[in-house]
């Protein structure tokens, strides 16, 4: 009985030796190195779990950038067919308004100029002048005083600016005139050295690009050169030269003898 007591009491005590010391200096190193291996099992599991995350991710990511690239590329495109239009317009409100503005601008010169030269060729005041030309004589329709209006202002801005230049040169000056009673208009050019002399003086100087109504004969040629009797009126060009007697030429002409019958 003593024995088994000893035996027992041993056997405690080399368990509590084991279980103390010798046994976890002993398992340690197997135990740390489970677990490490756990451990670096799990660290490589999510490692992984990442890299494929990541790589998923990216490339939906990618996907995502590509289309939302090709989507802002359309937008981008789209855009620009959209606003080319409203681009195009733009600049063409913009060339119309400023062709607007520089033809008005013109026009306005272009007038007073010719109101300042004719001003002070006939002694007068522009307002006056404006007056003149624009108001309508008694007995004209309002056709035909706008289409005098309309080709006084063809003449002062197209054929004025050259005309009158060249006129100079001549030593003339230029004027246009509107014959309400006669449905016509002409040019009339006259010297400068008679502008200070009365109308009537400065007539048999003038030379004048008329067109006009006005009758003249159709039937046979007289002795004198001239046609005869009946006659038929018309709405034609003309020229008028008082000094050289001409006059609704070359519809009122003297002829050659060699067609005059005898």
């Amino acid at each position: 009985m003593m024995i088994v007591c000893i035996r027992i009491w041993l056997m405690w005590i080399c368990s509590l030796w084991l279980c103390s010391k010798p046994s976890h200096s002993s398992f340690l190193p197997l135990l740390s190195t489970n677990r490490e291996l756990k451990i670096s099992k799990t660290n490589n599991n999510l490692l992984r779990q990442k890299m494929i995350r990541s790589t998923s991710n990216g490339g939906i990511m990618k996907n995502v950038s590509s289309e939302e690239t090709s989507s802002d590329m359309m937008l981008r495109q789209g855009g620009m067919v959209a606003y080319l239009p409203f681009l195009s317009s733009s600049i063409l409100n913009f060339i119309t308004q400023r062709t607007a503005l520089v033809a008005l601008s013109y026009i306005l010169i272009a007038n007073t100029i010719y109101l300042q030269r004719r001003a002070h060729l006939r002694k007068m005041t522009k307002r006056k002048l404006l007056q003149i030309r624009t108001t309508r004589e008694e007995g004209v329709n309002l056709g035909l005083h706008v289409t005098n209006i309309f080709a006084w202002q063809v003449f002062v801005t197209s054929v004025f600016p050259i005309l009158e230049p060249l006129s100079r040169l001549c030593g003339f000056v230029s004027f246009y005139y509107f014959y309400p009673n006669a449905n016509g208009c002409g040019i009339i050019f006259e010297p400068v050295s008679v502008q200070h002399l009365p109308i009537k003086k400065r007539q048999r100087s003038q030379l004048r690009l008329d067109w006009h109504k006005f009758s003249f004969n159709v039937g046979q040629i007289g002795r004198d050169g001239y046609r005869h009797p009946p006659s038929i009126e018309r709405n034609l060009p003309h020229l008028d030269v008082p000094r050289l007697q001409l006059k609704h030429w070359p519809w009122r002409r003297k002829h050659n003898k060699a067609n005059i019958k005898k």
